[in-house]
């Protein structure tokens, strides 16, 4: 599948249905990062609604982020955009707006970032990881100031589906110590019920590491551990991994997401996290594992919960801006 194909729309108009065109960009001159997402979202009884999400993270700050109600033709000219390889808008938050005019270098391919059994399955949701670890350049406005994207990596995700998953948890650094990269998730379609499906995947800059064979796929683990701590575990016969992401729980921003079906999940995500990465290798089965090889880096951390988080912001299903957090 190529990139174009993986950003089509698979929306054909009836109910019961939800589209997410999502960016996120890292900037690697400042301590600073940005989430843009483009959403279609059909409810099985009602209008469908068009919403342009936007977020913006600096490290030691509060996250600023909201969204905008649109007319359904903006969100197809935004995907549209992105076959352009630019994304833009803007969206008020409140106190200030968020605006973006930005370009990136597209992918080749698009990235495999889980089994391909996986994505063959009848299953509610489904992700195509369409630009993954790829440059991008612009300008991004958070009210009057003007930032200059010179230097910055990111991703563009394409998730579409019949009903959202309840509990998830995400990791991702597209630049760990300069050269290599890292992602992890754990998803289970209902929260505390059934198995969480993990995989993880590593980049040390020369060779790739995969942790979702079966039954890793299933053993692998992506846990919250505290308040904006995500703590991860994978292993397989060759290699084994571990690690940590932390961020400042002020700088998470809080929205809450809505099932097709009428119940809702509450999603906060961080791009300004700490992340840490070990990693073990070794030859052969019966020999003893290898010196340790650690890697650093800055990304994002996501927490999918039926309940908020205290502490965290949220902007509501039917708001706009971010209400005070619940303590």
């Amino acid at each position: 599948m190529t990139p174009a194909e993986a950003n089509r729309p698979r929306w054909r108009g009836g109910g019961g249905f939800f589209e997410i065109w999502f960016l996120v960009v890292f900037d690697l001159t400042a301590p600073r990062a940005w989430w843009f997402r483009y959403t279609t979202f059909a409810p099985q009884a009602g209008a469908p609604r068009g919403t342009i999400w936007a977020a913006a993270f600096e490290e030691g700050q509060e996250a600023i982020f909201g969204k905008a109600f649109v007319p359904l033709p903006e969100i197809e000219a935004a995907v549209a955009a992105l076959g352009g390889e630019s994304c833009r808008g803007e969206v008020a938050t409140g106190a200030t707006t968020i605006a973006w005019d930005l370009r990136f270098e597209p992918a080749t391919r698009v990235a495999a970032r889980g089994p391909a059994w996986l994505e063959r399955l009848p299953a509610p949701t489904h992700v195509a990881h369409v630009h993954q670890e790829v440059a991008f350049a612009g300008t991004v406005r958070v009210g009057d100031r003007e930032q200059v994207v010179g230097r910055a990596r990111g991703a563009q995700k394409h998730i579409w589906g019949t009903r959202r998953v309840e509990e998830l948890f995400w990791i991702y650094a597209p630049v760990l110590d300069g050269v290599g990269a890292f992602e992890a998730s754990s998803v289970r379609v209902k929260h505390g019920s059934g198995p969480a499906l993990a995989p993880v995947w590593l980049h040390d800059g020369a060779s790739e590491y995969t942790w979702w064979g079966v039954p890793g796929l299933f053993r692998n683990r992506v846990e919250p551990e505290g308040p904006g701590v995500l703590r991860l575990s994978a292993a397989s016969t060759w290699a084994h991994v571990h690690g940590v992401a932390r961020c400042d729980p002020r700088t998470l921003a809080g929205y809450v997401y809505r099932d097709p079906a009428g119940w809702d999940v509450h999603v906060a995500q961080s791009d300004v996290a700490r992340i840490e990465v070990t990693l073990r290798t070794r030859a052969y089965p019966w020999t003893s594992w290898g010196e340790a090889r650690r890697f650093t880096g800055r990304g994002a951390v996501e927490f999918h919960h039926p309940e908020p988080l205290p502490g965290v912001r949220y902007v509501a299903w039917d708001d706009t801006v971010a209400k005070e957090a619940r303590t």
